[in-house]
């Protein structure tokens, strides 16, 4: 009996293993999600490197970096850098696009705000545009228009007085963060 039992088992693996795949029965299991959301009305400021400028850190972003590199009142300049002398000074600049996008808004254009955020470095003055930058806001553009790159310049001016005597240290990264914000019109 165990003999004809094993002989059994046998032919039925045999059978199960020589059929299609298709033979078995296909499990299935379903669900569904509800997605919910509020549109609302919203701007976003976003900076992209200009072709003439500079290539900024985190482009493409609201919060983007702009290296000069080693600057100095002659020498050679990172790529998309320019320079002017005069006297007492020497100025670095570069380019840079802010596009601000608008989603849902009623308003055809925006104002543009700029700041420092803090005091400037000594023997530093920051220029946008043709704007000299404090921490106090000032309207950079009154009617911005929306979803385009707008192409802007930033100007450092450099004091060659020696540093204590009113000129900016020397061999030390120098940093100022620059507020930007858009409001629409």
């Amino acid at each position: 009996m165990a003999k004809r039992w094993r002989q059994f088992a046998w032919i039925a693996w045999l059978a199960v293993s020589a059929c299609p795949a298709g033979w078995a029965q296909s499990l299935t299991a379903s669900g569904t999600v509800n997605a919910i959301l509020v549109n609302q009305s919203a701007i976003a400021l976003i900076f992209d490197s200009d072709p003439s400028g500079v290539a900024l850190g985190a482009n493409g972003s609201p919060n983007a970096s702009l290296n000069f590199q080693t600057i100095s009142p002659g020498g050679p300049l990172a790529p998309g850098i320019t320079r002017t002398t005069s006297g007492s000074s020497f100025t670095v600049s570069t380019y840079f696009d802010l596009n601000v996008i608008e989603g849902g808004l009623t308003t055809a254009s925006y104002t543009l705000s700029v700041n420092l955020a803090g005091a400037a470095p000594q023997g530093l003055t920051y220029q946008v545009d043709t704007l000299t930058l404090s921490q106090n806001a000032q309207t950079l553009l009154s009617n911005g228009t929306y979803n385009t790159d707008v192409k802007h310049s930033l100007s450092l001016q450099v004091s060659t007085a020696a540093p204590g005597a009113g000129g900016p240290a020397v061999g030390t990264p120098l940093t100022a963060t620059i507020n930007f914000v858009a409001t629409s019109n």
